[in-house]
């Protein structure tokens, strides 16, 4: 077997998925033996949580890339492009260099069957070391001690926030979630925290004492001044120990946002504080602003229309939804429409509860995923049936809201990543 063109490579890597998902580290470990261990060959930040971590590693590396250095930004999933998940400096990954890594590992990835996940975290690790890059940003994928990306040695590990997700592979309880979070935390390397529930906190630091590890809680360690609500974000002053800064701004909507932002100036205090890095003021001051160009970061609350206005949101999960009503509270609007779906192994009672709570009128959906739950099934556990529809994909309940929406309302697309996905390639064909 061997590629020559982009789609038939990319087709043949998604087909891995149909292995399913692999938690352990024995494929991993496996394919970067083979590759020479390339993670090896540079810096790394490892991020894990289950909300927060992608927003956390692209405030980062944008500040990273305005500040000189060569960063890698390796996040999951993507939303529109699988070239989205391995950057650097902000250009996505090249798709030649995609074709030659596949067929140089074909015969590896025929003889062990890795997944799709393995694959690319092992094709982000060889990137990013054939490239130099001085360091690297990586987001875990799923939990942390058995992900694929734990089998690096970072300089800083972080984690961002602990709830209640993914407890099929993870556990069914905060406790469990949190040692499966708290696996990326190395020995002898400092741990910065997320705000954290008590009861996962206490594992956290059982683990960090274990490892001789010290344990930051951004949620004392950063200290904000004038914080507030932009149009278009938030602006605040912020003080670490080590660093201080006034009226920065970030063009990213919601109040949750200082919670990621305290997380990554803890860690970008413990690096600065280890004389390995060294930033200028405009240098974060840019970061900030641009991380959407740095890190190719979109999808959260990003408002992508008006009259009527349409913004997408990437949340998944319970935490992650409840956010939504405090970021609507900053919009005027006449009608809510949401086109909402979700995966099969989410807590969809609790999210469904979360989305019922911001009064608008729901249009369930399914994205075109084999994990997608039957929109049938989630309108089912709705309490108010009076205010919701089913649509048999994403392109139907476009197409319904928007025959009924008005200038003056707001549309939601929300619950998945892939409805987001979905959504944005249907919409941006017909622009």
């Amino acid at each position: 077997m061997h590629f020559s063109d982009y789609n038939s490579c990319i087709d043949y890597l998604f087909s891995l998925e149909r292995v399913g998902i692999k938690y352990d580290l024995k494929n991993i470990k496996s394919l970067c033996k083979h590759l020479g261990n390339p993670q090896k060959k540079f810096k790394s930040v490892h991020i894990a949580g289950t909300n927060g971590k992608g927003t956390v590693a692209s405030v980062l590396n944008s500040i990273f890339v305005e500040g000189g250095y060569k960063s890698g930004l390796y996040t999951s999933p993507h939303i529109i492009d699988f070239r989205e998940r391995i950057l650097i400096n902000g250009k996505k990954i090249d798709e030649q260099y995609i074709i030659d890594f596949t067929n140089s590992l074909i015969t590896q990835i025929e003889k062990i069957s890795p997944s799709f996940f393995e694959v690319t975290t092992a094709m982000a690790f060889k990137y990013f070391a054939d490239n130099k890059v001085e360091f690297a940003f990586i987001e875990a994928g799923l939990g942390g001690r058995l992900d694929s990306t734990n089998i690096i040695k970072p300089e800083i590990s972080i984690i961002t926030s602990i709830s209640i997700d993914h407890t099929e592979y993870l556990g069914d309880t905060i406790e469990k979630i949190a040692y499966e979070k708290g696996g990326i935390i190395a020995e002898n390397v400092p741990v910065i925290t997320g705000k954290i529930p008590e009861e996962a906190m206490k594992v956290l630091k059982t683990q960090a004492n274990i490892s001789d590890a010290e344990l930051i809680n951004s949620d004392k360690y950063a200290k904000f001044h004038n914080r507030r609500v932009i149009k278009n974000g938030i602006a605040f002053s912020i003080d670490t120990k080590n660093l201080r800064y006034k009226n920065l701004e970030l063009p990213l909507n919601g109040n949750f946002q200082f919670l990621n932002i305290a997380t990554a100036f803890s860690a970008l205090d413990k690096l600065t504080e280890s004389g390995k890095v060294n930033f200028k003021e405009d240098d974060v001051r840019k970061g900030l602003l641009n991380i959407k160009k740095n890190s190719g970061f979109f999808g959260r609350f990003d408002v992508i229309h008006n009259y009527p206005t349409v913004v997408i949101d990437v949340s998944h999960n319970a935490e992650g939804i409840s956010n939504l009503e405090s970021n609507l509270s900053q919009f005027v609007y006449d009608n809510l429409f949401i086109i909402f779906g979700m995966m099969k192994e989410k807590e969809q009672y609790k999210c469904i509860h979360q989305i019922e709570k911001l009064d608008g009128i729901i249009f369930f959906t399914k994205p075109d995923n084999k994990r997608a739950e039957e929109p049938e099934v989630l309108f089912s556990k709705a309490k108010h049936l009076e205010r919701a529809f089913i649509t048999e994909n994403v392109s139907a309940a476009k197409t319904a809201v928007f025959r009924k929406a008005k200038p003056g309302d707001l549309i939601l697309v929300t619950g998945s990543f892939y409805v987001v996905s979905d959504f944005l390639k249907i919409f941006n064909s017909q622009l």
